[in-house]
């Protein structure tokens, strides 16, 4: 039966941390950008014109209903036939973002339809434009809802990294691959690779539960605050 090793456990760590660490970038530079898009999605698709959420809409639609592996091996090796090459990197970061911003915006799109309508009406009677509405009152409580869901597509990501092996990205699951091919060691090297990636989430994690609990404390009426917050934010209101 194999045993477990500490000379190899301590043997194999470097190049496996190495993985780890493009694994993380990799997780931080996808998160951001398909964070920053699903928010535009979900605000697009809350439109009122048809032109703008019905292309969104079908973006949702096709990302959601095909697997990303599938998505990512398109990028990669279908594009080029139309003129757009993209080394491994840049592919699979666009790849991950595309297929995250689909469904992390049906997540702010039920978190800002989950605020009531007369958040809106009080915003609207205060004088808030709409841009300023969505800014201090409507995505502030959104939030508070969408956080928990987030950070798990977050914990997600950091394990779906893993399918950029598929285009020759050496994250860390690839390179355990890597180096128990050449050992033949799987059991040494895998048992290490999932204990990295439980140290990595598992304080993710809690810092999720942190959050949550600290927003949720903070949970009381908005607009009673929202007219000196608005104020405080506008110079011009505030010398007045």
């Amino acid at each position: 039966m194999p045993t477990l090793s500490l000379n190899d456990f301590i043997e194999f760590l470097p190049p496996l941390l190495k993985g780890a660490k493009l694994t993380v970038l990799l997780t931080l530079a996808i998160f951001v950008l398909a964070t920053l898009l699903g928010l535009l999605v979900a605000l697009g698709r809350l439109s009122r014109y048809r032109a703008i959420r019905l292309p969104l809409t079908a973006y949702v639609e096709i990302v959601r209903c095909t697997p990303g592996l599938v998505q990512i091996y398109y990028i990669f090796y279908v594009l080029p036939f139309v003129g757009l090459t993209l080394s491994a990197i840049p592919a699979g970061i666009a790849g991950l973002s595309l297929n995250y911003a689909a469904y992390m915006s049906e997540v702010f799109r039920s978190g800002i339809q989950s605020v009531p309508a007369t958040q809106r009406e009080a915003a609207t009677t205060i004088g808030l434009s709409h841009f300023q509405t969505l800014r201090f009152v409507i995505l502030p409580q959104a939030i508070r809802t969408v956080l928990p869901p987030i950070v798990n597509y977050l914990l997600m990501l950091f394990k779906d990294t893993s399918l950029l092996s598929v285009i020759t990205i050496q994250e860390l699951l690839f390179s355990g691959l890597l180096l128990a091919s050449s050992t033949y060691k799987h059991h040494i090297i895998l048992t290490e690779v999932a204990l990295i990636y439980f140290v990595i989430c598992y304080p993710v994690s809690l810092l999720a539960t942190f959050l949550e609990n600290r927003l949720k404390s903070k949970r009381g009426p908005l607009i009673g605050s929202l007219a000196s917050a608005f104020r405080r934010s506008l110079p011009g209101l505030t010398s007045a």
